[in-house]
């Protein structure tokens, strides 16, 4: 059954108003009899003889017609996700290349959308319609001995060209005849002092005034062809595609059902259509996908309230014991954020929380007072690191402040194997409270006698299927995440919308702001002296370079190379070189000599990026550091400045530096603050590359900009919120569309509602 707009409004008013409904049941019902199929009609009618019926038996009315307008079937959905080679195997050399850009299914290309429009009319910016009859022709010779055919036409304003470099006998001279009309279309340019179009194409006159669809293709795909083949497509599969937005939305934005809002993106037949229908199509995708992804994130959040947690005692005289180890006064920010810890932890709830930091704010340190009163109250913490080095780092500064008043581990895989058993004994037995190590510490054998509390440092996501494991393995822990990336609030709802937040955007007091200068790479001179001037005074100093080998297409300095001039200049006895393929061993190896001072300089790819603590390295020199991203030049200027001594950053840059590049250096020079870098980064580069590669369990976002959709995320956000309010499991009839719709676009979020 297809969507009718009239039925939609009526239901929307019964759903609005169930009291009058009741009452008024005849008026409600009676408009939508003849609309319906005979089956319901035939309900209606029974119905209506009556005079007091059921509220229930009224509700099975409007339930039945809800069920009819969005009866998902899962096998017409699933048709739309047939390979088209299967029906239009007469364009298998085209479906080939379309592959290329990931169009394999009717579903990809009936989603794959325009990127522009052009407008088949004189009026036209950059392309346009020439009319005129044709004239004469002639075919001249280049310097170069090439043939160029310049075809003349008189039109109602005077002359025009159309020329030809690639032509035959054929095309377009059998084509053109004297005193007819023709319509050139395509690129307005000046040949000869007059208007022309170089290699134009000829329209009909049906095709004037017409929108024409502009698509991303593959080079050797033409328009034509692809069109083509999408009109076939449409016209196979417009019975499988099914309505994908619940009636109360559809109604609430004035949106167009989604078999019209698809016809009006790719066949727009008219200006006034296009202009009527277009962009209030292209907002209702926008806003699907948004609505989706909130939803998806709302029930995930949703899932993990429901999980029961450990109800954790947290009272003064516990705060009290652990104020001997904190030798510092905390800032308000780390405060506040410890306030929202305590609070979750002394619910019933599964805590699942993300800690944001700047670089150097202090995030560890909540982390380690809220695990020592998860140990208080007779539980275990694992502690998680990206990087041995980081959880080595993270053990050593846990036994700096607590010493040895709390039992810890650090087990990492270049450990032995006999102590990594030994290790693992004591977890198991509980000996041991805070157990510090890799991922591989949840997915391996581990046993811990009673994991209450686990800490993730520095990774964008923890997904359903690490809880998965720690659910399977019989434990419901509390869960604090930790991020140095800061991220601005519209990316935090939509990446981590499942999660509770908690911001440090304070540096601790005494804390100098890092000194950022940038250098043109012929006066890398200048940088050698001021880096001797900070070794001479005991200090270290990283030089990082984005590469490690020349094979790269990109033209950098390999780090070998720097190493090589580094160690010139400083002496090779006080140079390292650190970089991503090393092995485990030889990286630990480097670092504690870079940290006992036996060498002065580390010269590194960007495998120090994150969380590396050494107190005395003073110094980041940043080559080709136009070739890094905002968020990473921030990072690696945090890895100076973690004592009390001025720290200095130094930027090196080529003069390839592109305008971006400049923008980049520029921001990191003007501000200290990530969370700033973080908006002007954002801006930038917009959010499909903010975070790189996202291993975040999120389905991507193929028509909306976070940045320049904010309103409609805020809208759907609310609207996804709403709803599962009122149904958290997406029963109801008017709902079920939600629940089917999950399972194709979200499948993690689906097993979810199922979970619930």
């Amino acid at each position: 059954m297809s969507l009718d707009l009239s039925i939609l409004k009526q239901l929307n008013n019964i759903l609005k108003n169930k009291g009058y409904y009741y009452k008024n049941f005849k008026s409600y019902l009676l408009p939508l009899k003849d609309k319906l199929p005979l089956e319901i009609s035939q309900k209606i009618d029974n119905i209506i003889t009556k005079e007091n019926p059921e509220t229930s038996e009224l509700d099975d009315i409007v339930n039945d017609i809800l069920l009819e307008i969005y009866s998902i079937k899962r096998g017409d959905y699933n048709r739309l996700k047939e390979p088209l080679v299967i029906k239009f195997s007469n364009f298998v050399k085209t479906l080939e290349q379309l592959k290329k850009i990931g169009i394999e299914t009717a579903e990809d290309i009936i989603f794959h959308f325009p990127y522009k429009y052009d407008i088949l009319s004189s009026s036209s910016n950059d392309r346009c319609v020439l009319t005129g009859t044709f004239e004469d022709s002639k075919i001249v010779k280049t310097k170069n001995g090439k043939k160029i055919l310049e075809a003349v036409f008189k039109g109602d304003t005077g002359y025009f060209y159309g020329v030809w470099f690639n032509f035959n006998n054929r095309y377009p001279l059998l084509l053109l005849k004297k005193g007819e009309n023709y319509n050139l279309y395509g690129k307005l340019q000046n040949f000869n002092g007059l208007p022309a179009i170089v290699h134009p194409e000829f329209l009909s006159t049906d095709e004037l005034g017409k929108i024409r669809p502009v698509y991303l293709l593959p080079e050797n795909v033409k328009d034509n062809l692809y069109l083509s083949l999408l009109k076939k497509v449409y016209m196979e599969y417009s019975e499988h595609i099914v309505e994908t937005l619940p009636l109360r939305l559809i109604i609430k934005y004035g949106f167009l059902d989604l078999k019209n809002s698809l016809r009006y993106i790719h066949f727009p037949d008219n200006i006034n259509e296009f202009k009527k229908y277009n962009l209030l199509s292209h907002r209702r995708f926008v806003y699907e996908e948004l609505f989706y992804l909130q939803l998806g994130l709302f029930i995930r959040k949703n899932s993990y309230g429901e999980v029961r947690g450990i109800k954790f005692d947290i009272d003064k005289d516990i705060l009290l014991t652990l104020k001997p180890y904190i030798p510092f006064k905390l800032t308000d920010a780390q405060k506040k954020a410890l306030k929202d810890i305590f609070n979750d932890m002394k619910s019933s709830k599964q805590m699942n929380r993300l800690l944001q930091g700047d670089v150097g704010s202090g995030k560890t340190v909540v982390a380690f007072i809220s695990g020592v009163l998860a140990v208080k109250n007779g539980y275990q913490v694992a502690f998680i690191s990206p990087t041995e080095i980081l959880a080595e780092q993270h053990y050593n500064n846990f036994k700096k402040l607590f010493k040895d008043d709390f039992s810890s581990c650090l087990i990492t895989g270049s450990l032995k194997q006999k102590d990594k058993k030994y290790l693992k004994a004591l977890v198991e037995s509980g000996d041991i409270s805070f157990i510090f190590g890799t991922h591989a510490i949840l997915q391996e054998d581990t046993i811990f006698k009673n994991l209450g509390f686990v800490v993730i440092d520095e990774q964008h996501r923890f997904g359903v299927m690490q809880r998965k494991i720690l659910i399977e393995k019989g434990y419901t822990p509390d869960i604090l995440l930790m991020s140095a990336t800061p991220i601005p609030r519209t990316l935090s709802l939509t990446f981590y919308g499942d999660l509770e937040i908690s911001i440090i955007d304070q540096l601790p007091p005494g804390r100098k702001p890092i000194t950022t200068k940038a250098f043109r790479q012929k006066e890398i001179g200048k940088v050698f002296d001021l880096v001797k001037e900070q070794i001479e005074k005991g200090f270290s100093a990283y030089f990082v370079y984005p590469l490690i080998d020349e094979s790269d297409t990109l033209d950098l300095k390999a780090a070998t190379q720097a190493y090589e001039q580094v160690a010139e200049f400083f002496g090779e006895d006080n140079v390292g070189i650190l970089h991503g393929r090393m092995k485990a061993e030889e990286k630990n190896y480097l670092m504690n000599r870079f940290k006992n001072r036996e060498i002065k300089i580390l010269v590194s790819t960007t495998v120090i990026e994150v969380g590396v603590d050494v107190p005395h390295a003073t110094v980041m020199v940043i080559e080709n550091a136009e070739r890094f991203g905002l968020s990473q030049l921030h990072q690696l200027r945090g890895r100076v400045g973690r004592g009390g001594d001025q720290s200095f950053c130094y930027l090196v840059y080529s003069d390839k530096i592109s305008e971006d590049g400049l923008k980049r250096i520029k921001a990191m020079i003007n501000y200290n603050d990530g969370f700033k870098l973080s908006e002007i980064d954002l801006e930038m580069r917009g959010p499909g590359d903010f975070f790189g590669t996202r291993q975040s369990g999120l389905p991507d976002l193929k028509f909306s900009n976070i940045i320049k959709d904010t309103d409609i995320l805020l809208s759907a956000r609310e609207d996804a919120f709403e709803i599962l309010k009122e149904d958290p499991y997406l029963n109801k009839p008017e709902n079920r569309i939600l629940k089917e719709m999950l399972k194709f676009k979200w499948k993690d979020a689906y097993e979810l509602v199922n979970i619930g």
